[in-house]
């Protein structure tokens, strides 16, 4: 089941903040230049995302210690790919790492990254990322959107591993966060 509401309340939105007589649609809009994600609703300030052993998290990177591999990472958005760059001192990802979600109907899977020696799951998608504003989002063929992102806590309080809902089932023990762009 295609989430498809959201774009009809966003153009709704779009027309009701517009000038009393004119109609402008919301525009799809990438970020230029290199940007980091966030998570917001999941605690009570804003989080950012992650990488660790080629998996998706939000949360304070320093307080997870158990990847081999664990940096903050910032993102450059092409042709509908999110390129992955390491910010952590001392930490390099491969040039071509990928953020991909795994959109399988009537499952909720875990958020990665492709490259570093990480093979990726066979059903990982790693293209169609737009924004809307700086809302992350996935567009279907049809051109539905969807940012069916869920995250679930970890045995590290306040660091969520990140997932894609693409039935949108809405599983109990994770919550919803909305996740930007920082620019």
């Amino acid at each position: 089941m295609k989430f498809s509401i959201l774009p009809s309340v966003l153009a709704l939105a779009s027309s009701v903040l517009a000038a009393p007589g004119t109609l402008k649609p919301l525009l799809k809009r990438n970020p230029s230049g290199s940007f980091s994600l966030v998570a917001y609703s999941l605690d009570s300030s804003v989080v950012d995302i992650f990488y660790s052993d080629g998996i998706a998290y939000a949360g304070d990177s320093s307080k997870w210690t158990y990847g081999s591999v664990t940096t903050d990472v910032t993102f450059v958005i092409q042709d509908t790919e999110m390129i992955t760059t390491a910010t952590t001192s001392g930490v390099t990802l491969d040039s071509d790492t990928l953020l991909y979600i795994r959109p399988t109907e009537d499952e909720v899977l875990p958020v990665g990254f492709t490259g570093n020696g990480v093979t990726a799951p066979s059903d990982a998608v790693t293209t169609n990322f737009i924004f809307y504003g700086t809302w992350l989002m996935w567009e279907y063929d049809d051109g539905t959107l969807s940012d069916s992102f869920r995250a679930k806590e970890t045995n590290v309080t306040g660091v969520y591993e990140l997932y894609y809902d693409y039935s949108n089932l809405y599983p109990s023990g994770y919550k919803t966060p909305i996740v930007k762009s920082s620019s």
